[in-house]
């Protein structure tokens, strides 16, 4: 990666629908140039795709949980987090070391509807768990510092 990769990259991660053109002109570059490279950084597997940001409380889902999972261990933690996906209200779920193995972000509409959600994770993966509610965000969704 180069400096205008960087400076691609920093447009992008901003507001992934900033349009080719205003970072070629901000760039001092063709257009074309910045959809070559986009293309190359993507192939690369820089760049893995875009996403709209989700104000979760607007949706309906105004809870966040950090829950820890301690796992069966005749399972692969592989196996277990593909059944979590089936959850849509699991936004993420990554392996761990320490006390448990898989860490899940869960949104609930309500104290009751996270209760329920436990359930559906207890059942999947029934070993011990610990749940953190979350009072307040100040921030959420960073991108890492690559144009340093």
């Amino acid at each position: 990666m180069d400096d205008l990769d960087r400076k691609i990259l920093k447009a992008l991660a901003s507001d992934g629908r900033t349009p080719y053109s205003r970072i070629a002109e901000e760039a001092g570059v063709a257009t074309t140039t910045v959809h070559q490279r986009v293309k190359k950084l993507t192939e690369n597997g820089i760049i893995r795709g875009t996403r709209v940001v989700v104000d979760w409380e607007a949706i309906g889902l105004p809870v966040t949980a950090v829950v820890s999972v301690e796992a069966p261990a005749a399972h692969p933690l592989a196996e277990i987090a593909e059944q979590l996906r089936a959850i849509p209200e699991v936004q993420n779920c990554y392996a761990t070391t320490g006390e448990f193995d898989l860490l899940l972000t869960v949104r609930a509409r309500s104290s009751e509807h996270l209760g329920e959600l436990l359930d559906g994770i207890r059942a999947i993966a029934p070993g011990r768990s610990r749940t953190i509610v979350v009072l307040a965000t100040f921030f959420d969704g960073r991108v890492p510092p690559v144009w340093g």
